[in-house]
């Protein structure tokens, strides 16, 4: 019996041992773990409160940590990589790339009762004015176009208004004497649109305009006609969140929070250089 209990004894004092280890091993691993999710605070040697009425800036100047020292630079092998042959297929679409017409068009657009737009954009040097049957706001994230053998590249500025303010600009116009720069509004180019199913423009801008601007328009609204539903509903879903968005925040008003600020100074290695050379620049200028 004897020789059979001592191995027990053993066996039993051994899983004891390891089974400290295992907590101890354990408790350790809660430690480091608490250690990450709680990060050590910092003792504040003094603070200074900026009042900006609903809420404060707060500048904690705080006693320097101990920084983990910055790894030194480890200079990388110089890879030579070998240049790139285009295939044939990327030398195709190079040369049609090359050979297409680029045109910028800059925008500048004005829509009257979700019906009317009145557009603006300068070409060399002449000033193209044109009013169209589209709402441009269903453009407004067209940011490239293209059209056979011309790429434009469009950045378009898109307003809303009224008619009855555009009628109150043109009275104010008259009174200060800039009958000049009085637009007439198209009565007529709606009725066009109900007859042709297709959107409509009228130049109305004064002196020759050039081809090219004459056709950056016409692309504009053949784009347009080809894509009208597609457009017209990706307008109306982005306004609907728009709208959405500004009711939601409405009713969750952003509460005002206070902003702290904590910093500490870091002295420079290079700051003893710094200040030597500061000096002598402070002494060779006094001497002119």
């Amino acid at each position: 019996m004897k020789s059979v209990s001592e191995p027990l004894t053993l066996l039993t004092l051994a899983t004891v041992v390891v089974g400290a280890l295992f907590v101890a091993t354990s408790l350790r691993a809660e430690e480091v773990q608490s250690d990450k999710e709680q990060p050590r605070q910092l003792r504040v040697l003094d603070s200074q409160e900026v009042n900006m009425g609903s809420r404060s800036i707060i500048y904690n100047r705080v006693e320097t940590p101990v920084l983990k020292p910055q790894p030194a630079a480890i200079e990388q092998p110089t890879v030579s990589v070998a240049e790139h042959v285009p295939t044939a297929e990327e030398l195709a679409e190079m040369r049609r790339w090359e050979a297409m017409n680029h045109v910028s068009l800059l925008l500048s657009c004005t829509v009257y009762d979700n019906q009317l737009t009145e557009v603006r954009f300068r070409h060399g040097d002449s000033e193209v004015v044109f009013w169209s049957t589209i709402n441009f706001n269903s453009l407004s994230q067209l940011m490239d176009l293209q059209i056979k053998d011309t790429y434009y590249n469009i950045f378009m500025a898109v307003g809303d208004s009224t008619k009855g303010e555009f009628d109150q600009q043109n009275a104010e116009l008259l009174r200060t004497g800039r009958s000049d720069l009085v637009s007439i509004w198209p009565n007529g180019l709606l009725k066009s649109v109900h007859a042709s199913g297709k959107s409509a423009w009228h130049i109305t801008s004064k002196g020759s305009i050039p081809p090219e601007a004459l056709l950056a328009i016409e692309d504009l609204h053949s784009h347009f006609d080809a894509n009208r539903d597609a457009l017209i509903a990706q307008h109306a879903e982005r306004e609907a969140a728009r709208i959405a968005h500004e009711r939601w925040i409405q009713e969750n008003p952003p509460q005002p929070k206070d902003t702290v600020i904590q910093f500490f100074p870091i002295r420079s290695s290079h700051s003893p250089t710094e200040a030597k050379t500061f000096e002598s620049g402070t002494k060779s200028s006094s001497l002119r």
